[in-house]
């Protein structure tokens, strides 16, 4: 019986098999439809820390953490939510799509604004789009899997240009704008509902630093 050849790693190809490609959509379909199907027990317990949270920072109407009918309520709304999502655009997304455009097209003299075919249009390819993400991963979404499998951290380096021409990345980037903007906001809101005992606390504590600041350095007497 003769042995089994040595086969040396560094020579084997970096890109996944059909195998894996296809076991790794399998565990993506089946995340999806878990996302869709409602948050699950993970889910419920990382809102109920995160609400704890807030509540220490005085950022919710209670300081106690939520009790469990709180949680099956933020479960079924957060359902609902994901539902509608899966349903089609909304109203305010609609609106939302339409000012994006509208903002792209400023340089021209006389922008029109979407009309509502071109926002009805959108809205089916919206709604199309996300059906088509719960019922799994694409042929298109597979290749782009297998191939961030089969690069290394330099061929992400070599890429980073190219990338940052398409549009998708300048959507990440105006999305990031936006969340940052709504995060200012969101502090400045959170600030104006803290509690009095905090809003004390920082002004005892600024008071103390400027004392702290601005007071005669002590003399020190020196021994012969």
């Amino acid at each position: 019986m003769s042995a089994e050849p040595n086969i040396d790693p560094r020579g084997r190809s970096l890109y996944p098999t059909q195998e894996e490609i296809d076991a790794w959509a399998t565990r993506e379909h089946a995340r999806r439809a878990a996302w869709v199907a409602g948050p699950g027990e993970d889910e419920k317990l990382d809102w109920a820390r995160r609400y704890r949270w807030r509540a220490t920072l005085g950022l919710e109407e209670s300081r106690l953490g939520p009790s469990r009918d709180d949680i099956d309520r933020w479960a079924e709304s957060e359902h609902k939510r994901r539902a509608a999502w899966l349903a089609g655009p909304t109203a305010a997304e609609r609106q939302s799509w339409a000012r994006q455009q509208q903002q792209r097209v400023r340089e021209v003299d006389a922008p029109l604004p979407s009309s509502d075919e071109e926002v009805a249009a959108w809205a089916t390819k919206e709604k199309q789009r996300r059906q088509e993400w719960a019922a799994g991963p694409t042929d298109e979404e597979k290749r782009e899997w297998a191939e961030a499998q089969g690069h290394g951290v330099f061929d992400d380096l070599m890429s980073l240009p190219e990338m940052m021409m398409r549009s998708d990345f300048a959507e990440t980037a105006q999305g990031f704008m936006r969340d940052a903007e709504l995060a200012g906001k969101g502090t400045v809101y959170a600030l104006s509902r803290a509690p009095l005992r905090l809003w004390s606390y920082f002004v005892r504590t600024g008071r103390a630093f400027e004392e702290e600041l601005y007071q005669q350095p002590r003399r020190r007497r020196v021994r012969y």
